[in-house]
């Protein structure tokens, strides 16, 4: 038989685990039923009602809060429109003039003005560059061979795609990400479709053309 002194001293321990208990169960109570609490039971709650407040105080002992200043970044101040399209060419200039001056332009003098703009886009547009070389014969003696200048020197030999139309399809296969058969579909909305057959052809010429530059880099 144990001793009376540790009979009593856990006759007290399990007093004051039933008080604890009974405190959680009224707890429990006011958060389900009472209140008129309409949120439900964080099991977060629970859990921390449910553990002793001094094994938690102690395990708090094992770890260390860290704080820090984070400086608020100021908003960066918004280009103004003037700004960002400084830099693109005008290609027209249209003078608006007051129908008042239009009527009678005798009666006034011009002191000032308002500029604005608004930026416009020339979407793609497949065109023709003609070549032409004239033929000539020695007017003294005809039996000669006629004389022509030499034709020029494309990057597709015997084709008719000139290096801005290769450039452009490799910006837009590479750059833009657009494949093939998309931009053989919207050259028709240039003026003229374009196979895929000849592009694929178109970038493999490109890139031995690029091969001694890519070398040069590499």
């Amino acid at each position: 038989m144990p001793p009376a002194v540790e009979l009593y001293a856990e006759n007290i321990a399990l007093k004051a685990e039933l008080a604890q208990r009974d405190a959680l169960i009224e707890w429990l109570k006011k958060q389900m039923f009472g209140g008129g609490k309409s949120e439900k039971l964080d099991p977060a709650q629970l859990q921390i009602k449910l553990s002793d407040q001094q094994k938690l105080a102690a395990a708090d002992q094992g770890t260390e809060r860290i704080s820090y200043e984070r400086r608020r970044s100021s908003q960066e101040k918004r280009p103004l429109r003037a700004e960002i399209f400084a830099k693109l060419p005008v290609s027209a200039t249209i003078v608006i003039e007051p129908a008042e001056v239009q009527a009678a332009p005798e009666q006034y003098e011009r002191i000032g003005e308002e500029r604005s703009f608004e930026v416009d886009v020339v979407p793609p547009k497949l065109f023709k560059r003609e070549f032409v070389r004239p033929k000539y014969r020695t007017k003294g003696n005809r039996d000669l061979a006629p004389v022509v200048a030499p034709a020029r020197v494309r990057p597709v030999e015997g084709g008719f795609a000139s290096a801005g139309l290769l450039a452009w399809v490799l910006y837009a296969k590479y750059v833009e990400h657009q494949p093939l058969f998309r931009l053989e579909k919207a050259s028709l909305r240039w003026g003229a479709q374009l196979s895929r057959q000849s592009m694929a052809e178109w970038v493999r010429i490109a890139a031995m053309w690029l091969e001694p530059l890519y070398q040069c880099m590499r």
